[in-house]
């Protein structure tokens, strides 16, 4: 009998005979990842189809653990011990060593890079600088980027939308363009080739207003539309119009706006939307993976969730977060892509020196969150987390300002040698495409 079954980093055939277990093609990055035990059990549980020979718990746990969440749930139905995997310690220990693994072995491609984006005082306005670490994730030799024109006499508020590049490209925006509270501007950028798009004016911004109509920008989103081959960015605005002579103001139904490259236009989207509340890219509450746009939102309620947006079909929908996570007003999120995994980094006031990492298994499955991490204590670091880079270590700003990094696998912490301020500096992930921009406006 011949079984295969295939992980994201590794394959792994298991062949059983009449007299021997074996395992063959296996790719193990130490000796302690081998393995050394494999024997009869007498439980029904773990038969091998009809056949006289047992697959022994550590084989099937290795195995198992270099699968995703989502895999795994699904096969909690083929036997008992493999419904409550992730309530098995030893199992958990091989998951997130794999995890780990696969992460550090996706960050092989030297087209890939963390950067840190990094506002400084002066002059009573934070410029904005952003560099590129190089592989031991230190400020030391650090490739600083010159930002595109756009932004040479004014580079004051300016953000990484989503704090990732996509197919080489990084949206920035810039929030009180020119002093004015009502604009905000979008520019994609390929530092690779130095090619840059200035988005149009967005409908609220280019239609004639009164003067005392003003545009609140809720949340933003930017990505890829693998249907389309296109790239969007998507903004949420609110209209309010205040009357200074004591009258209510007049409140007007929000806009849903996306912008096509392919078109290098907005247009108003009528989409249905849950009475969601949803941060701004300032607080760290928003991803880009795989063709979608995420967000922590809350409910009126005060009920948490992940709100996703889909680029291709331009719908919304929800994932129910963990009912077994404490979501009080005294605990704080930072949402990340770890592994290609979306994850929440959470933190209670109470225990503010320990960080917990919740990774999410498939979405709008609610049980499909997975307690993966606890980091610390770490009396050092100061909420909140500045984002994930390369290597996959997560990134803090101490409390005397210093930034570092934590490893996941070891807890080890290493500053990178630069200060940063409370709420400006950002890391994230940028990979390197030398296509151009234009390439995709055809």
């Amino acid at each position: 009998m011949n079984m295969a079954v295939a992980g994201e980093a590794d394959a792994i055939t298991i062949i059983a005979d009449k007299s021997q277990i074996t395992t063959v093609n296996a790719t193990t990055d130490s000796d302690d990842d081998k393995v050394s035990s494999i024997s009869q059990m007498d439980s029904d549980d773990d038969k091998v189809s009809g056949n006289n020979k047992y697959i022994h718990d550590d084989l099937s746990f290795y195995i198992l653990s270099k699968l995703p969440i989502k895999s795994l749930k699904r096969f909690g139905c083929v036997r008992k011990s493999w419904s409550i995997l992730f309530e098995n310690p030893n199992f958990m220990t091989m998951f997130r060593k794999h995890f780990i693994i696969s992460s550090n072995n996706d960050d092989d491609d030297d087209s890939g890079h963390t950067f840190l984006l990094i506002h400084h005082p002066e002059m009573d306005l934070y410029r904005a600088q952003l560099h590129l670490l190089p592989r031991d994730q230190t400020f030391k030799n650090t490739l600083k980027l010159n930002l595109p024109p756009p932004f040479h006499d004014d580079d004051v508020n300016i953000n990484i939308l989503c704090s990732t590049s996509v197919n080489g490209i990084f949206c920035l925006n810039q929030y009180y363009r020119g002093g004015d509270a009502n604009k905000v501007r979008f520019v994609l950028w390929n530092p690779a080739t130095n090619e840059f798009v200035v988005l149009p004016p967005s409908p609220d911004e280019s239609e004639p207003r009164p003067p005392d109509l003003s545009s609140y920008h809720s949340f933003h989103g930017f990505g890829y539309d693998k249907v389309r081959d296109d790239i969007k960015v998507f903004q949420y605005v609110k209209l309010d119009y205040y009357d200074y002579n004591n009258c209510p103001p007049i409140i007007f139904d929000p806009m849903f706006v996306i912008y096509s490259l392919r078109t290098n236009s907005w247009r108003i989207i009528d989409i249905d939307m849950p009475c969601w509340l949803c941060s701004s890219a300032y607080q760290g509450l928003e991803v880009y993976s795989d063709g979608m746009c995420h967000w922590v939102a809350s409910h009126l309620t005060g009920e948490k969730c992940l709100l996703s947006f889909d680029l291709s079909e331009e719908v919304f929908f929800i994932t129910p977060m963990d009912e077994n996570s404490d979501f009080s007003h005294s605990t704080r999120y930072h949402l990340v892509v770890l592994n290609g995994s979306i994850a929440l980094i959470s933190n209670h006031e109470s225990a503010d020196t320990i960080f917990q990492i919740s990774i999410l298994g498939e979405l709008r499955v609610r049980e499909s969150w997975i307690k993966l991490f606890i980091i610390g204590p770490i009396p050092s670091f100061d909420w909140r987390p500045i984002g994930v880079g390369k290597e996959g270590y997560i990134f803090f700003r101490k409390k005397d300002d210093e930034l570092a990094w934590v490893d996941l696998s070891t807890q080890i912490v290493e500053e990178i040698g630069v200060k940063g301020e409370e709420m400006n500096c950002n890391i994230g992930t940028y990979k390197e495409s030398l296509l151009p921009i234009e390439g995709l406006n055809n």
